[in-house]
């Protein structure tokens, strides 16, 4: 399976760290977006090299499409109050937490 950016085109190297909001850093796509620390699923990942915030399951490549909607809806069903769905990347690189931004990358 083919992972980068449909924006740009960069391919996330295995360091390559974001941030969620309960401040645990960790490589989004070896989780497929969901955070091991605190469980929120992130639907959208920004770019560390253009930017851009792609909806998360677009930056994988050669895999059939998904209907993101339906899984998040049995996600949430199935986790009620345990799981918390983010609107934003898998927090974007920088991204602190609470609103709160860094100047370096993680």
């Amino acid at each position: 399976m083919e992972i980068y950016c449909p924006e740009c085109e960069w391919e996330p190297p295995s360091s390559a760290t974001w941030t969620c909001e309960c401040g645990h850093s960790w490589h989004t796509f070896d989780t497929h977006g969901r955070c091991p620390e605190c469980g929120t699923v992130w639907r959208e990942t920004q770019c560390h090299e253009c930017r851009a915030w792609s909806p998360h399951h677009d930056w994988y490549h050669d895999l059939p499409p998904v209907n993101v909607d339906a899984v998040t809806e049995g996600q949430e069903a199935s986790r009620r109050n345990e799981v918390s769905i983010g609107r934003g990347c898998v927090a974007g690189p920088g991204y602190a937490g609470r609103g709160r931004r860094t100047d370096s990358l993680q």
